[in-house]
């Protein structure tokens, strides 16, 4: 694993909002090509090595879209060894878009009801490699120590950890187990790309339903309380990169989730 990069806001928010536009075609081509199901919680993708794509379509020869940010391009694959590319660069979304209908039409013989033009025809692509690479690596390591966590928790249920296309975040559920007003007692527990609010990378914590008094909360080092749209705990990413080795920046992480956690399922049990 190495060291989270340093960025420039404004650059990151230009690498961040394109990469993002890339998750959004793809995520909009998965929605078209499997059965609804409740809530959405089928339009999920999920972090790999090199990027992001979505799980195999098992209904279409486990077809799967993703997004090779090491070497920039769309893959399309299945399981009959068909393999097909698309360069992102050089293109706009809606570009983007209609190229992988028509490889998804004339390759892979799967129509797929998109319209292109929901996509942003305005804005092409142009995302240099060290961009992608340093967005790759944040990407990559917040995952990976997600994962860590994720596999650490054994009380209450837990749902499997999603990268959502809309909001661009990665993240899971965690379920207590009881009803307070009726609602699931819950935390939202994941890493955002970076947002209106927070415009670099953050680990967030949330919970749900609020609890009355939120001043006894305990707060990891570097770590905030968000309280507003929602309320939880905020890692930005500012304390995270002002950490010196990969291996403290792990240790500031891995505290942070530890702490927050433990705080939010005190308040849950005083309600």
């Amino acid at each position: 694993m190495q060291n989270f990069p340093q960025f420039e806001e404004k650059s990151f928010i230009k690498t961040r909002e394109q990469i993002h536009a890339v998750a959004e075609v793809i995520g909009k081509f998965r929605e078209k090509l499997v059965k609804p199901i409740a809530k959405n919680d089928n339009l999920w993708l999920s972090v790999v090595e090199q990027g992001f794509c979505t799980p195999p379509i098992d209904v279409i020869e486990c077809l799967e879209l993703g997004c090779n940010l090491e070497k920039l391009i769309v893959e399309v694959a299945d399981d009959n060894d068909k393999y097909f590319s698309l360069n992102i660069n050089g293109k706009t979304p809606s570009a983007l878009g209609t190229e992988l209908k028509s490889v998804l039409s004339n390759e892979f013989k799967v129509g797929v009801e998109v319209d292109s033009n929901s996509f942003d025809s305005t804005k092409t692509l142009a995302i240099t490699q060290q961009e992608a690479g340093d967005f790759l690596i944040q990407l990559s390591n917040f995952n990976l120590l997600l994962y860590d966590f994720w596999d650490r928790i054994e009380s209450g249920v837990k749902t499997k950890i999603c990268l959502w296309p809309h909001h661009f975040d990665n993240a899971f559920k965690w379920f207590s187990g009881r009803k307070i007003d009726e609602q699931d007692e819950q935390m939202g527990i994941g890493v955002s790309n970076g947002d209106e609010t927070y415009a670099l990378p953050y680990i967030y914590m949330t919970l749900w339903p609020e609890v009355r008094k939120t001043n006894t909360l305990e707060t990891a080092e570097g770590a905030i309380l968000h309280e507003g749209d929602w309320t939880g705990f905020v890692l930005p990413y500012e304390s995270i990169a002002g950490q010196k080795t990969i291996d403290e920046q792990k240790a500031m992480i891995d505290d942070f989730f530890g702490v927050s956690f433990a705080s939010i399922q005190k308040a849950f049990s005083k309600r």
